[in-house]
């Protein structure tokens, strides 16, 4: 039974409302098993929900099914690398504060608790930025740009890559901070963050000038020109003030437009992932110099030969004119798809609680599973020519591995129970596969005809 205070706590983690000696540990193994983020994770679904409803309230349209499921979709990448490298990121963090630390600050003393606080965001601000800034970096980041909506699943649309680029930026820490502080305040920090991905809230007044807000994170997410490379913060505005990358919203344009410049015209999470890596290199290797190849790399994504640094900003317009990306799928499909989402959240909750039992070949079958599913819903919201068939295959593959196998060892999941799950879906899938195939051969005869 959850007690109220647990709830509360839960909640008030997310808007950084913690109390410092419940969140202060001496060592990493003291560190709670289940991360702050991982056990966040009721309470970003109830505030999803209750978002939901305030917009239907509103007038608004609600949460959007194709994106707000993949928005979330994209966010389990990031919980894959989360549950199968832990704080394997912080090596050279805790290598540094091992070894070259100039001043222990205490582990328990609130001071310590504040100053890893204020550090770990001054640093988030300088990772933003260098992830708008440099085009190698924002290869990655954009994915969380990626979405033509701005609410709260928008906020779990995260890259795999983000830890891997992040970790430098946090080292001048190392020279004083324990580990163990870092570790936890960078998870208050993207947790605060989480809030901030909204339009219900509209203004927090005098607050807008020390906080991140929604106000000024709609900004961040922007497309339109004033939009773009500013609001970097975390939690303090602050920052953004200071270094001169703050703006405030405008109401006298039309309203943001929410997404991506050079908006991709897809759903599908694996490719959000690694598309854009491709451009980037495509890019470098079109360039004529060494010069340039490396600026394609290391300059900002609308830079070019004989532009600034960021790019020339007179070339994107004002506010971006589109229709947002929105194919229709059937309420059976969605079903569907919001089923086989569902067995994503259960595998890999086991997942994450028995990662270090299972074999390495079994961890990797699972993760393979969870990326295929995630993948192949996204091919489902697209309503891509071989969505049903592609399913058909993974249907056929989970089936395959039970009877092979018997079980996953380690994944501890009733038998039964999956096998008839993915034997109905592999049933579905033919029949929707045949009735597609149907209307294709129906409208090519009808074209035929005319």
């Amino acid at each position: 039974m959850v007690s109220f205070k647990e709830v509360r706590d839960g909640f008030g983690s997310l808007f950084y409302a913690v109390n410092p000696y419940d969140s202060m540990f001496k060592t990493i193994p003291d560190l709670p098993e289940r991360n702050y983020i991982q056990q966040a994770g009721p309470y970003f679904l109830v505030l999803v929900i209750l978002e939901h409803i305030g917009l239907l309230l509103k007038g608004k349209p609600g949460i959007r099914f194709n994106d707000g499921l993949m928005s979330v979709a994209n966010g389990y990448f990031m919980n894959i690398r989360d549950a199968t490298m832990k704080n394997m990121l912080m090596f050279f963090y805790i290598y540094i504060y091992d070894n070259y630390c100039i001043y222990e600050l205490p582990w328990d003393s609130v001071w310590t608790w504040i100053i890893a606080a204020l550090g770990c965001d001054l640093s988030f601000y300088w990772v933003h930025r260098a992830s708008h800034e440099l085009n190698i970096l924002w290869a990655s980041h954009q994915v969380h740009h990626s979405s033509e909506e701005f609410n709260l699943t928008t906020a779990l649309r995260q890259p795999f890559m983000k830890a891997f680029q992040s970790w430098p930026f946090y080292l001048p820490l190392a020279f004083f901070v324990p580990p163990t502080h870092v570790i936890v305040h960078m998870q208050f920090n993207v947790m605060y963050q989480f809030w901030l991905h909204t339009e219900v809230v509209t203004t927090l007044g005098p607050l807008e000038y020390i906080l991140n807000t929604p106000q000024h994170h709609r900004v961040h997410h922007g497309s339109n020109r004033y939009c773009l490379d500013t609001n970097y913060a975390g939690v303090l505005i602050i920052w953004d003030m200071i270094f001169g990358t703050f703006a405030w919203e405008r109401h006298d344009d039309g309203g943001v437009v929410y997404g991506l410049v050079d908006q991709p015209q897809y759903f599908n999470p694996f490719r959000h992932q690694v598309e854009y890596y491709y451009k980037v290199f495509q890019k470098a290797y079109s360039m004529n110099t060494w010069s340039d190849k490396i600026s394609a790399l290391l300059k900002g994504p609308g830079w070019f030969p004989g532009t600034e640094r960021l790019g020339d900003l007179e070339q994107v317009p004002e506010r971006q004119t589109r229709t947002r990306y929105n194919p229709q799928i059937p309420v059976w499909t969605k079903v569907y798809a919001a089923a086989h989402f569902v067995l994503v959240v259960i595998v890999f909750d086991y997942f994450s609680r028995f990662t270090m039992v299972m074999s390495q070949t079994t961890a990797l079958v699972v993760i393979g599973l969870i990326i295929w599913t995630l993948t192949n819903l996204g091919f489902i919201c697209d309503k891509r020519p071989w969505d049903w068939f592609s399913e058909i295959v993974r249907c056929g593959a989970v089936l395959m591995l039970l009877v092979y196998y018997g079980s996953l060892e380690g994944l501890k999941m009733p038998k039964e129970f999956v096998f008839w799950a993915f034997s109905a879906s592999m049933v579905i899938a033919i029949i929707a596969s045949i009735s597609k195939l149907t209307n294709v051969s129906r409208s090519d005869n009808v074209k035929k005809q005319s």
